[in-house]
């Protein structure tokens, strides 16, 4: 029951297409990329969006 509920939150890592390992994954290579290029926070920051971003699922709302 929990789990369907958090399921259906459209931005939770529940919902992305990769799972939420995978988003787990994918948001430590944003930063590790990140600071590999000396990025400073704000844009980290931004990263780490995309990241999540990336494996939302496409919704008409």
């Amino acid at each position: 029951m929990e789990w369907s509920l958090r399921r259906g939150n459209p931005h939770g890592p529940l919902a992305d297409t990769r799972g939420a390992a995978g988003r787990t994954r994918a948001v430590a290579e944003a930063i590790r990329a990140g600071l590999r290029r000396g990025e400073p926070p704000g844009r980290i920051e931004q990263l780490i969006r995309a990241a999540e971003e990336e494996g939302m699922p496409l919704t008409l709302w």
